[in-house]
């Protein structure tokens, strides 16, 4: 192929706009020889640099970060404090949102193929997508961590997550799709979409299957079982006791992270506080099993943190107040149920 056109081939490749043919075409390309492996990875971290200082260069961060200020100055209490820094979250962080780690270079013995090790971090209140090399479509929630490579070799396309992540899979029949974890569970797909949040203080992994089939493996009394997953179905595994349960649901709730969204659908109180901390960065104490029991269904987009709160003590008279913290440098804020 000519120089331009592999050029022009494998941007459309990794952008995701490769039609089935061209996909065909750049593979075998690929794999043809070791210099042509290297290439292709060398223009994916190209294409991850160019978005990540696009993003930035399309933000005037001081008249957004001097618009904060004087409203934060204006608001005089502490909820209001609070709703600007929730909604200043999306610009301030944005810089550092998307953290692009090259780690070290890696090469068997026998091979000349340098594959180039990526990380991919999100701050707290920060959700971001992006395609890996085999055109996979991944959103990162916030305070998650993925690792894959630079390009996929072998039999397997393999990647590591810290935290929650929703993955759109391209579909390729030799090469299985893996997510591992460090909770003993990794799930293996062909190509599907689906949902898997692993963050490290949780005890339960908890995987929502949107479409397709996936393999969830786990480990129970020392020995590793697994499980078929069908659409519509969510499992939560639990790491200290190996136990796993498996749920129907629409995926409605579970998924409304990637669109900025806070669905609940007959939700638990437990549960509900939980998709609170991951979207607005924040850290409840509850003092009470009173509420145990209560669910909740609504939809929430724009609303702060407080004003869900709000609802929650119209609807079902949950009390909670804001907690003033010892050490006022800790970024996260400390809200009590009582």
């Amino acid at each position: 192929m000519e120089e331009i056109n592999i050029e022009d081939l494998l941007i459309r490749y990794y952008d995701g706009e490769a039609t089935a043919d061209e996909v065909q075409e750049i593979e075998a390309w690929i794999e043809v020889s070791d210099e042509n492996r290297q290439r292709a990875a060398e223009v994916y971290t190209l294409l991850l640099a160019v978005d990540t200082k696009n993003t930035i260069d399309a933000m005037d961060m001081e008249k957004e970060l001097s618009t904060v200020k004087m409203k934060m100055k204006t608001a005089g209490h502490p909820v209001a404090w609070w709703k600007w820094m929730q909604r200043a979250a999306a610009v301030m962080f944005i810089p550092m949102a998307i953290t692009i780690l090259l780690l070290l270079n890696q090469s068997g013995p026998a091979s000349s193929v340098y594959v180039q090790m990526l990380e991919v971090e999100t701050q707290p209140g920060v959700v971001t997508s992006f395609r890996l090399p085999d055109s996979t479509l991944v959103y990162l929630n916030s305070a998650s961590t993925l690792r894959y490579p630079s390009i996929f070799t072998g039999d397997t396309r393999e990647v590591s997550l810290s935290g929650e992540a929703y993955f759109d899979v391209t579909k390729d029949p030799d090469h299985r799709f893996i997510v591992s974890t460090s909770q003993n569970s990794k799930v293996e797909v062909l190509g599907t979409r689906f949902n898997l949040e692993v963050f490290d203080d949780m005890e339960d992994v908890v995987t929502t299957l949107v479409e397709g089939k996936v393999e969830f493996k786990y480990h129970k009394a020392g020995s590793e079982q697994k499980m078929t997953m069908k659409p519509g179905q969510k499992t939560v595994y639990n790491k200290k006791s190996g136990e796993i349960q498996v749920k129907t649901t629409s995926g409605e709730s579970e998924l409304s992270w990637k669109d900025m969204k806070v669905i609940f659908d007959r939700t638990f109180l437990k549960d509900a506080l939980h998709m609170l901390e991951k979207r607005y960065n924040v850290e409840f104490i509850v003092k009470t099993a009173k509420y145990d029991k209560y669910t909740f269904t609504g939809t929430f987009t724009d609303q702060y943190v407080d004003e869900i709160l709000e609802n929650f003590k119209i609807s079902s008279r949950i009390r909670w107040r804001n907690v003033e913290k010892e050490d006022r440098n800790q970024g996260k804020r400390l809200i009590e149920i009582y």
